[in-house]
Order: C-alpha cells, then structure tokens, then sequence
C-alpha cells in the first residue's frame, strides 16, 4: 500500500528527549487515526453507494439541462417542427392511399 503522507511508524531516534518521543507518540497517533477512517470509509459499503448515487444522478441532472438549453435553441426548434410537418404530410399521404 502507498502512501504520499510522512511515514512515523519508525522509532525516534537514540537519545533523543523526552519531549521529541512524545511529539513521536501524537504524530504516530493521528496517523493511526487517519488510517483506521480510510479503512472505516472504504468498508461502508451503503456508503459508497450513496456517494456513486449521488454523483450519478449530478451527471443526469447536467445531462437533462444541456439537453433542455439544445431544444429551447431556435435552430432546433425549426428542426423539431419541420420534422413534424413532413411526418404529418406523410401520415396524409399514406392514410390518402389507403383510403
């Protein structure tokens, strides 16, 4: 496993004072207290899942709105309704021969 934080897990070195050991001890400490949330963070699963929910739905929800800015644009709006008089001729047309 790598990590890009200082490693403490070494001992202090000889004769060194007590204030430094115990500047040591703390250092060592909260870098247990960090890795044991990591870990914690990684096995909670239901968790994990929220959190990959959550930014699927931030990604439909950019998705919905670039959708709905692209149809409210004139062009495709032209292009919408063209689409839908050439199919309704269409319809016209075929239900004409038909009838």
């Amino acid at each position: 496993m790598s990590s890009t934080a200082k490693s403490t897990t070494k001992e202090p070195p000889k004769g060194a004072k007590p204030e430094e050991i115990e500047q040591h001890i703390e250092q060592t400490r909260r870098d247990l207290g960090s890795t044991i949330e990591a870990l914690s963070h990684k096995l909670d699963v239901k968790s994990q899942a929220q959190e990959k929910l959550g930014m699927a739905r931030d990604r439909a929800g950019s998705v919905g709105r670039r959708l709905k800015m692209l149809a409210m644009r004139p062009m495709t709006m032209m292009v919408a309704g063209g689409t839908a008089v050439v199919a309704a001729v269409a319809g016209a047309v075929a239900w004409k021969r038909r009838h």
